[in-house]
Order: C-alpha cells, then sequence, then structure tokens
C-alpha cells in the first residue's frame, strides 16, 4: 500500500464528561500516542486530521495537520464522522469515556456535610461501533482500535475487534501510574483481522508509533 494514496485520520487524548461546570470524568491518558502518530504521518500520508481531546497540551496539536479539538466523547465521534472519507486510515488511539453522567448540573454541586452523594451514569456513544453501518459508504477506509486493558489483554482485544468489525487491533495492558497511561513507554500487541498478531516495544512512544505505522502500511491492502 502507498501511504501517499491515504487520508490519515487520528483521534487521540482523553475526553471530559462533565458533572457540573467545574467538575469531570475523565482519564490519565495524555495524548502523546495519537500526537506521535499523527506527527510523524505528515511525511508520509496526501493529508492528516487530528481529531484530539484535552489530554497534555503539547499533544493537543499538530503543526501541518488539520486539527479538530474536542471535548466530551460525544464530540469526539461527530468530529470522526465528519471527516469520515474514501482512501482512509482511522486509527482511534484515543481513551473515550465508557459512563458520562445521565443528569449533569447546570450549577456547582454543593457538598451537604455527612450526606453521601449518589451519581447515575449512563453508557457514552461507542465511537468504532458507530462507523459500523456508515462503512460501506466509502471506499479503502481502514479501521484501526486501541484496547487498554488491566488483565486479559490479548482475549478482551480480540473480542472488542470481532465486535467493532476493525481492520487492526491494538492491545496494551494499562495500571494507574506503572505502565501504559501517562508513561513514557509502553508495548502493543496488535491482532488483526485474521487472528495473527505481533507485538511492538516495549520502548518509548514515539518508537512504538513508528513501528505501527509500518506495521499497517506494509499489512494493508
Amino acid at each position: 500500500m502507498n501511504p501517499a494514496e491515504l487520508r490519515l485520520l487520528v483521534a487521540s487524548g482523553p475526553p471530559r464528561e462533565w458533572l457540573d461546570p467545574v467538575r469531570f470524568i475523565s482519564n490519565p491518558s495524555t495524548g502523546r500516542t495519537g500526537w506521535s502518530l499523527a506527527t510523524l504521518g505528515l511525511d508520509r500520508f496526501r493529508e492528516v486530521v487530528f481529531v484530539s481531546g484535552p489530554g497534555l497540551r503539547q499533544y493537543g496539536s499538530v503543526d501541518g495537520a488539520h486539527n479538530v479539538a474536542v471535548d466530551t466523547t460525544e464530540e469526539m465521534m461527530n468530529a470522526v464522522h465528519d471527516h469520515l472519507a474514501d482512501q482512509t486510515l482511522l486509527i482511534m488511539s484515543a481513551a473515550p469515556a465508557d459512563y458520562t453522567p445521565a443528569e449533569p448540573r447546570d450549577k456547582k454541586m454543593k457538598k451537604v456535610p455527612g450526606d453521601p452523594l449518589t451519581l447515575t451514569l449512563k453508557p457514552t456513544s461507542d465511537i468504532l461501533k458507530s462507523i459500523i453501518p456508515l462503512a460501506d459508504r466509502y471506499k479503502q477506509l481502514y479501521r484501526v482500535g486501541f484496547a487498554a486493558e488491566t488483565n486479559n489483554v490479548r482475549e478482551y482485544a480480540a473480542r472488542k475487534l470481532r465486535e467493532k468489525q476493525l481492520d487492526f487491533i491494538c492491545a496494551n495492558e494499562v495500571y494507574k501510574g506503572q505502565r501504559g497511561f501517562g508513561e513514557n513507554e509502553n508495548s502493543l500487541l496488535v491482532i488483526d483481522k485474521s487472528d495473527d498478531s505481533m507485538k511492538l516495544g516495549p520502548g518509548d512512544k514515539e518508537d512504538l508509533a513508528r513501528e505501527l505505522l509500518n506495521y499497517l502500511i506494509q499489512r494493508i491492502p
């Protein structure tokens, strides 16, 4: 596959699911992996679109790419939909939320001493699943997902690949403050539709991004 014929669409970083105007649910993703993929893609793909949630500021945009800043998981999904097109490689390296507050408050919640607070959450939209009914509209749309897991990494990743009808999925193990999110080094297990897999890393996230792009370019028909 000649990458110069493809657009690279990268979704990156964490969203924020707002409880009230000053508090939100999120995760420790910095957005560095997605930023590295988009940056390295500038010299290889005919166009790069970078959809970024509010991670670390230095990974929020890519010079030379078409940058789209989003806040919530819903906004990220809409931005990805808006930029789907023929001959596109979509890499969903973002860390979207699974749940969002069912009834976010429009004013700051006040603490009531002695009273517990119960939050009701509802599932967010699944961005990759939402693309399934749209995929037939586009020629040569390739979809790559990420699976951050704390256990049973390969099993859960392979299940996600099938359920979301992906071409590839990149799995890694994460745990607070120890590996994955927020760390400079990582490793990836890349699985394709035939259930073949390859281990990338461990290494710096920029090196991993380069290895992953090389792998995808070689494997995409």
